[in-house]
C-alpha cells in the first residue's frame, strides 16, 4: 500500500513538472520569423524523405531557367546541407529544455536473503526529492540557452546569404569577364594573322611581328585563366547551392548587375545594427544564462542533493515492515566554493564577449559603409569616365591607323586597353556588389 501512495504521488509530480514546452517547429517558425523581418523569408527544414523529394522538385524548378540571384538566395535556403545541420540544433536545445522539465529517474531495488529456511525479501524505492525544487529554475535556464540558439542559428542563416549573393556576384562576374576576354581574344589572332601576312609581304618589321605574337600569347595565357577562375566561381556557388550532378548545368541570369546610388546615411547605422544584428541578441542572451546559472550554482552549492527512500521488508511468517528514510549531503569537504566562483567567472567573461561583440559590430558598421561608398564611387568613375576614354582613344587610334599613322601593333594595343578597362569596370561593379551585400548583412536588413 506504501509503495503504491509513493507511485501515485511520483505520477502527480511528473504531471505538474513534465514536458509542456515549445515544439521544434514553432521553434523553427520563430526562426524563420527573425529572419523574415531581416528580408530573408520561407525558410524550410527537411526532416523527412518526402520533404526532401519535395525540395528537390523545387530546386529543379528553379534550376531550368536562368538563375537570378534571387532565386540562387532561394535555392540555399531549402537545399544547403550545411544550413541543414545548423537547423538541429533547434532540435538539440528543445530537447534539452524538454529535460529540464523532468525530475530524476526513482531508484527501484529488489534484495532477498535465505537462512535455516527463512527467506527475507526487501524493496526499495529512492528519490532524489530535492530536484524537484530546481525544476523551474532549470527550464529557465535551458529556456534562455533555447532563445540564444534560436538566434545564433537566424543569424547564420543571414550570414549565409550574404555568403552566397558574394559567391554569385562572382560567378556571374567571371562568366562575364570570360565572355568579354573570348572576344578581345578573337581580335588579338585577326591581329596576328593581319600581320603575318604584312610581314610576309614585307610591309611589317620583325620586331612589331615578334610584339603582336607576344601580345597573343600574353591574352591566350589570359584566356585561360579566366577560364579557370570562371570553373572555380562556378563549383563555389554550386557547393553553397548543394547541387551536384545534372543540377549543375544550369545557367545564369544575364540580366545586368545594377548600381544604384544608395541615399542611406552613415548617421544612425550603428544604433541599428546593435538592434538587429541577432548575433548581438544571441550574445544578450548568453549573459543572461550566465548570470542566472550563477544564481543557480550558489543556491545550490551547499543543499544540492536531498533523497527520500523507502524500503519495505519481508520475512518469512512475520508481517511486513516498512522503513522511510532521508539522505542529505553534509558540507565538510566541498562547500562549492569552486562552483560558485567558476560560474561567476563564466559570467564575467560573458560580459566582456558582450562588450567585444557590440564594439565589432560598432566597427564593422562604419567600415562596411566606407566600403560601400568608397566601392560605388570607384565603380561610377570606371563606367561613366575610364571605360568611355579608352573607347575614345580606340576611335582615334582606328583613325590613325585607317590613315597609315599608326602601325597595327599601336592598334593591337589600344583594343588591348579598352578591353582591360571593361574587365576592370566589371570588377569594380563586383565589389560594389559584394560591398553591399556585407553592408546588409552587417546592419542586420535590407539597405
Amino acid at each position: 500500500m506504501v509503495l503504491n501512495h509513493l507511485s501515485v504521488s511520483f505520477v502527480v509530480l511528473l504531471s505538474l513538472w513534465g514536458c509542456s514546452t515549445v515544439s521544434q517547429q514553432e521553434a523553427f517558425d520563430s526562426v524563420n520569423q527573425m529572419t523574415s523581418e531581416r528580408g530573408v523569408k520561407n525558410l524550410q527544414w527537411i526532416k523527412t524523405q518526402q520533404e526532401s523529394v519535395s525540395v528537390d522538385e523545387s530546386v529543379a524548378l528553379l534550376l531550368s531557367k536562368p538563375v537570378t540571384q534571387e532565386n540562387a538566395v532561394r535555392i540555399m535556403l531549402i537545399n544547403n546541407r550545411s544550413l541543414q545541420q545548423t537547423y538541429e540544433e533547434i532540435g538539440i536545445a528543445q530537447s534539452e529544455l524538454v529535460e529540464a522539465g523532468l525530475m530524476q529517474n526513482p531508484l527501484l531495488g529488489y534484495s532477498i536473503g535465505r537462512s535455516n529456511g527463512v527467506t527475507t525479501s526487501t524493496l526499495s524505492v529512492e528519490m532524489a526529492f530535492l530536484d524537484l525544487l530546481w525544476i523551474p529554475l532549470r527550464r529557465e535556464l535551458s529556456g534562455l540557452a533555447f532563445e540564444e540558439t534560436k538566434a545564433l542559428v537566424a543569424n547564420t542563416v543571414l550570414r549565409t546569404v550574404r555568403d552566397v549573393k558574394k559567391s554569385y556576384v562572382e560567378a556571374r562576374l567571371a562568366e562575364e569577364k570570360l565572355v568579354l576576354y573570348r572576344s578581345i581574344l578573337k581580335s588579338h589572332e585577326a591581329a596576328l594573322q593581319l600581320a603575318a601576312r604584312q610581314y610576309t609581304a614585307g610591309n611589317l618589321s620583325k620586331r612589331d611581328m615578334l610584339k603582336i605574337q607576344e601580345s597573343y600569347e600574353h591574352s591566350r595565357i589570359e584566356f585561360i585563366k579566366l577560364s579557370r577562375e570562371n570553373g572555380s566561381a562556378r563549383e563555389t556557388l554550386n557547393k553553397m547551392l548543394g547541387l551536384y550532378g545534372v543540377q549543375t548545368h544550369y545557367s545564369l541570369s544575364t540580366e545586368p548587375l545594377r548600381r544604384v546610388e544608395s541615399t542611406i546615411s552613415e548617421s544612425g547605422l550603428e544604433k541599428r545594427a546593435i538592434m538587429n544584428r541577432l548575433d548581438m541578441q544571441g550574445a544578450m542572451k548568453a549573459v543572461d544564462y550566465a548570470a542566472l546559472q550563477a544564481g543557480y550554482t550558489s543556491n545550490t552549492r551547499l543543499l544540492n542533493e536531498l533523497e527520500l527512500s523507502l524500503e519495505s521488508e519481508k520475512t518469512t511468517d512475520e508481517k511486513r515492515f516498512n522503513t522511510f528514510g532521508i539522505k542529505l549531503p553534509i558540507p565538510i569537504f566541498d562547500f562549492g566554493q569552486a562552483r560558485v566562483s567558476k560560474a561567476q567567472a563564466i559570467y564575467n567573461q560573458n560580459v566582456h564577449r558582450l562588450m567585444e561583440t557590440a564594439t565589432n559590430i560598432r566597427s564593422e558598421v562604419r567600415e562596411g559603409y566606407a566600403k560601400f561608398h568608397y566601392a560605388y564611387d570607384i565603380s561610377r568613375s570606371y563606367d561613366e569616365t575610364i571605360v568611355t576614354l579608352n573607347q575614345q582613344i580606340l576611335e582615334e587610334t582606328q583613325l590613325f591607323y585607317n590613315g597609315m599613322l599608326d602601325g597595327i601593333y599601336e592598334l593591337l594595343e589600344d583594343q588591348r586597353r579598352a578591353g582591360e578597362s571593361k574587365m576592370e569596370a566589371l570588377d569594380a561593379l563586383g565589389e560594389y556588389q559584394k560591398a553591399q551585400a556585407d553592408l546588409e548583412y552587417t546592419i542586420g536588413g535590407k539597405l
